[in-house]
């Protein structure tokens, strides 16, 4: 089992918050809809809080699946 799949996915999800946040930003500068600034401003910070809690998900259970192949590597020293 491996956290980087719902990692990728809070990733992805938040890339997409993003997205949609920043074209209420420009609709709400450009006066091309009644988009609220500020909220949509919040969304974006939100979003880029999720997707750097997906990036550190994925590089903390890459440096945990590493220090279980180095553990396995290590000689075995049987207590007997």
């Amino acid at each position: 089992m491996t956290a980087i799949p719902h990692a990728a996915l809070a990733l992805t999800s938040a890339l997409d918050r993003f997205g949609h946040a920043s074209a209420r930003v420009l609709e709400a500068v450009t006066g091309a809809d009644d988009a609220d600034l500020g909220a949509a401003l919040v969304e974006m910070s939100a979003a880029k809080t999720q997707a750097k809690g997906g990036v550190a998900l994925i590089r903390f259970a890459d440096e945990m699946y590493q220090a279980l192949l180095e553990i396995g590597l290590e000689p075995s020293t049987a207590i007997s």
